[in-house]
């Protein structure tokens, strides 16, 4: 449907708002579908993957940059014009020529950003007035050749001033307008195709221009899928189709993006409500393999957005995992391995991650003390901090790199223990502290992060601290000492 992807995004939301009511009624009734002709979201999802494939890619911003300066009125050189032009029937060119490259800019900068507007630009529908017939009248012939019957019909006394600034009705002379409101300005088309032949006779250019009109039609596709998912999701009579988290990775590649602010808010809704939805038992498998593809995305920012969506996601199906443990032990695996991410970014939210998971008993004691038992070992592997004789430089560098991030993800694991118990202190949660503490001048990011995870035990532990450090031994508790009370001014 054309309409997927139109230009006029109030076009797109009420289009959206549409498929949601037809598809909401995409219901499974148990001697099978309801027909033919029964709304069936799966095929809707199957026609519009393939138009999609290019939302799987981080945006290119050169092509961005390319539609933002393309445009611009300054880049009509006098040559350029002189090629405008030779483009055009000889009483427009003698026309424009007469009034000179200096008027065709201030045309052009009327309109928002002085960029040039595409061929056929018509005025939005609420800033244009219908022209009386009096003002048609007054339109001289030699303008009227200009544009055919239906632009005529659209231009305006103000447009028929901008194009000729000294001339009124009966030939007199008058001040031109010094204000003009710039979406009623209307070039001729043969004069903007002519502007656009130009500016875009490059191979490069047109390869760019190319390359944003099919990028702007995966944007606008995207936008309406992002209504028709949370749209359906709000409103429909059954529980969430399997086939939606076929959308999940453009939707995490996407939710971020500073290129496209507004596609950006739309991923993020859709993110919401496809986490926030209760899913069947058969659709939780479904759902985590899309979590697994995008979480080994090359886009630091989309595992993000999945560790985001997951936690949100299991928190909301809690009884359904418990009763899966091997979904459970999925999501396991894809939190303590993107806890060993190579952006830090990403290592600090998988620790957040686990840390809830912990918290609210996701996890069992049996795994829980694997993983605890994981991130010691982890700790506990020594850096070099020279190379060997003989060794090449890179190489060592290339190994100690790895070595602090795998510590540093051993670090982050157990900070997750300590968030995880911010009213209580269990007893291995001391030996935790104390192994830490010993990691407070290591190499960075890793200090960084023991500060962090001591201020916020500082934090939740200190309303009932007198209870707390009873725990603890005396050893423990002066080292907690040292590290959580600032050291006096007058000592």
């Amino acid at each position: 449907n054309p309409f997927l992807t139109h230009p006029y995004q109030n076009v797109r939301d009420r289009l959206g708002s549409v498929m949601s009511n037809i598809y909401a009624l995409d219901i499974q009734f148990p001697s099978g579908t309801g027909g033919a002709l029964s709304p069936n979201i799966s095929d809707l999802v199957s026609e519009v993957l393939p138009k999609l494939e290019l939302m799987k890619v981080d945006p290119d911003p050169e092509i961005y940059n390319f539609h933002k300066n393309s445009k611009s009125v300054t880049e009509i050189s006098q040559k350029s014009f002189e090629d405008i032009c030779s483009k055009l029937d000889p009483e427009l060119a003698m026309q424009v020529r007469e009034q000179g490259l200096e008027h065709l800019k201030s045309i052009i900068s009327q309109f928002p950003g002085g960029r040039i507007p595409s061929p056929g630009f018509v005025p939005p529908p609420q800033s244009l007035r219908v022209p009386s017939a009096e003002t048609l009248q007054k339109i001289p012939p030699e303008l009227q050749k200009m544009f055919g019957p239906g632009m005529l019909r659209m231009a305006s006394s103000e447009m028929v001033n901008m194009m000729r600034p000294n001339a009124g009705p009966g030939g007199k002379t008058t001040t031109p307008r010094p204000e003009m409101s710039p979406p009623e300005l209307l070039l001729p088309p043969q004069l903007l195709s002519a502007i656009h032949e130009v500016s875009l006779n490059t191979p490069q250019s047109g390869l760019l221009a190319e390359k944003w009109e099919e990028r702007q039609s995966g944007v606008r596709l995207l936008q309406t899928v992002c209504k028709l998912v949370s749209g359906v999701l709000l409103r429909n009579w059954y529980t969430v189709k399997p086939e939606l988290f076929k959308v999940l990775e453009m939707l995490a590649l996407n939710e971020s993006s500073e290129l496209e602010p507004d596609l950006a808010r739309d991923c993020n809704v859709a993110l919401a409500c496809l986490s926030t939805c209760i899913a069947p038992l058969h659709v939780l498998s479904t759902a985590l393999t899309a979590v697994e593809h995008v979480s080994q995305s090359s886009s630091w920012k989309a595992k993000n957005a999945m560790l985001e969506f997951l936690q949100v996601h299991v928190f909301t199906n809690m009884a359904s995992f418990h009763s899966q443990t091997e979904e459970a032990a999925r999501v396991v695996n894809i939190v303590t391995r993107l806890i060993k991410d190579d952006r830090i970014e990403v290592r600090e939210k998988a620790g957040k991650v686990l840390g809830g998971m912990l918290h609210c008993s996701f996890i069992s004691e049996e795994v829980a003390s694997k993983l605890l038992d994981q991130f010691k070992l982890e700790v506990s592997r020594k850096i070099k901090k020279k190379p060997k004789l003989n060794e090449d430089a890179s190489l060592f560098q290339e190994n100690k790199s790895k070595a602090i991030l795998m510590r540093h993800s051993g670090v982050l694991g157990l900070s997750a223990f300590v968030l995880s118990c911010p009213y209580d202190i269990p007893p291995h949660l001391p030996d935790i502290l104390m192994l830490l503490a010993d990691h407070l001048h290591g190499p960075q990011p890793i200090p960084a992060t023991v500060k962090n995870v001591f201020q916020e035990f500082k934090r939740t532990h200190q309303d009932n601290w007198a209870e707390h450090k009873q725990k603890l031994t005396e050893d423990q508790l002066a080292t907690l000492t040292d590290l959580l009370v600032s050291p006096s001014y007058y000592a």
